[in-house]
């Protein structure tokens, strides 16, 4: 009995012994601690109003907090411009940073004194661990004042500029991936005071402000997204100038498509920051829509060269469509179209043709006269928004005239290379005179071969009959000797 207690006594002191060493290496395990250490509005909102809400965030723990999310939640108060979403890309150990936040108190809180917003922060530590807090933060209301009845005063128009995006235009009117274009936005400012020294800033920006929550010189615009659209030729950030209530002007802005962007509807966001009358710095928030195409890289020609085009003739075409892009294209019906010339075997459905490969089509043509000869070759095709598209090109021809000889015959022209004068034939098929032509030499072969007169006629002088005397025609008597008289 004796053993069995000084046994358990003995564990019981290991155990305790072991504890302090536990719950130490517990607690020497390093991370991040994000806490709200402070936080105040600009004035004090009554319902309904719109005011901005400073937060400082303060890191407490033994490791960097990275990539902190917060959002703040609608209810009591909602949020306002950007969704109530904030980033804070680094918080070190025992640092404070704060941001700004705009809120609307909801106008359904009659009577109410206080209302609360709830915070969620999300952030991880230098190995990738996560950690979520949820805070929840109170602001003060003006309730209603309450006093004997008095005449209504002419209300106070509250001053204010507003900067509006009124109409956007590129200079390519189909965006693809990696094409360069100019932005141009015609902005107005609709508000009943003037804008001073604006700045547009391509993906969104912000204001610096300090840990106290002040606003700073200086824009912050390098927290933009850039996947889709990026800027050329500048920073995102343009200076615009003073903006007087009712002025319109027009921005513009060199911008590329990223060549991995894949077609479709993509917002782009600008903010415009300035200064109030007051002296208040202002940012406003707006979003445009660019629409991006991969429209099909073709080339249409001959697959091989079509030779000499006479007119009046049936010649042979060897059309092909060759696909240059990188990706399969679906292509439509294809039309061969001229003026001044019939064509046969001039349409045809292509359908998908693969990257590198062709599609062919032999269109006859017989063209009505010479000269250039158009072709217009027309296909059609829907592009990624499913609108009907037509790729057009045109192929010049030169269409020449066949030499024909007299009569249109097909007989060689005099003169012709090879073939010698050509003179109109006589009864017996050869020329009253002139030199023998290469058709008198081969009529004068195939009498050879059927035992005919071949030779060659002599060239003899033909005269009128009124040329000769009248004696020398009368007839030799029969029975003479033969002699003329």
């Amino acid at each position: 009995m004796n053993k069995k207690k000084i046994l358990i006594i003995l564990v019981f002191c290991m155990i305790m012994w072991a504890l302090p060493e536990w719950s130490a290496s517990a607690q020497s395990d390093p991370r991040p601690v994000v806490t709200v250490s402070t936080y105040a509005a600009n004035k004090t909102p009554a319902r309904g109003e719109d005011f901005s809400l400073t937060v400082q965030f303060h890191n407490s723990g033994r490791a960097p907090a990275y990539d902190m999310f917060i959002e703040f939640l609608p209810g009591e108060l909602i949020p306002i411009n950007n969704g109530g979403i904030q980033t804070i890309y680094q918080l070190v150990m025992d640092e404070t940073k704060g941001i700004r936040q705009d809120l609307k108190v909801s106008p359904d809180l009659w009577g109410a004194t206080v209302a609360s917003v709830t915070v969620n922060v999300n952030y991880s530590d230098d190995v990738g661990n996560s950690y979520s807090d949820t805070f929840s933060i109170a602001v003060n209301l003006s309730g209603p004042k309450y006093s004997a009845p008095t005449p209504t005063p002419t209300p106070t128009q509250i001053m204010q500029p507003q900067l509006v995006i009124d109409a956007y235009e590129t200079d390519v009117e189909v965006l693809q991936p990696g094409t360069a274009f100019e932005l141009s936005l015609d902005i107005t400012n609709l508000g009943n005071a003037g804008a001073r020294a604006v700045s547009m800033v391509l993906g969104g920006g912000s204001v610096e402000v300090n840990p106290e929550g002040t606003p700073q010189p200086g824009i912050s615009g390098g927290e933009g997204e850039f996947a889709t659209f990026a800027p050329l030729d500048s920073s995102n950030v343009k200076y615009i100038g003073d903006l007087d209530p009712g002025e319109r002007i027009t921005a513009s802005q060199r911008i590329i498509v990223n060549v991995s962007t894949a077609p479709g509807a993509y917002s782009l966001k600008y903010s415009f920051i300035y200064m109030t009358e007051s002296g208040e710095r202002v940012v406003d928030n707006q979003v445009i829509t660019l629409l991006v195409y991969r429209m099909p890289t073709i080339e249409v020609g001959f697959y091989q060269d079509p030779g000499t085009i006479f007119a009046n003739q049936t010649n042979f075409l060897p059309l092909q469509i060759m696909n240059l892009g990188k990706q399969s294209v679906v292509l439509g019906n294809m039309l061969v179209a001229a003026q001044d010339a019939a064509l046969e075997n001039n349409t045809a459905l292509v359908g998908p043709v693969e990257a590198g490969f062709y599609f062919t089509l032999d269109t006859m043509v017989i063209p009505n006269s010479s000269g250039p000869l158009d072709l217009l070759v027309s296909i059609n095709y829907t592009d990624d928004f499913n609108q009907p598209r037509v790729y057009e090109t045109t192929l010049t021809l030169d269409v020449i005239e066949m030499d024909q000889g007299p009569g249109g015959n097909g007989m060689p022209m005099e003169g012709e290379e090879g073939m010698g004068d050509w003179m109109p034939p006589a009864e017996d098929g050869f020329p009253s005179g002139g030199t023998e032509t290469f058709w008198q030499k081969v009529v004068r072969f195939f009498k050879g071969l059927f035992g005919l007169d071949s030779g060659k006629p002599e060239q003899q002088d033909y005269f009128e009959p009124s040329e000769f005397p009248m004696e020398e025609m009368m007839p030799v008597e029969s029975g003479g000797s033969g002699k003329g008289r």
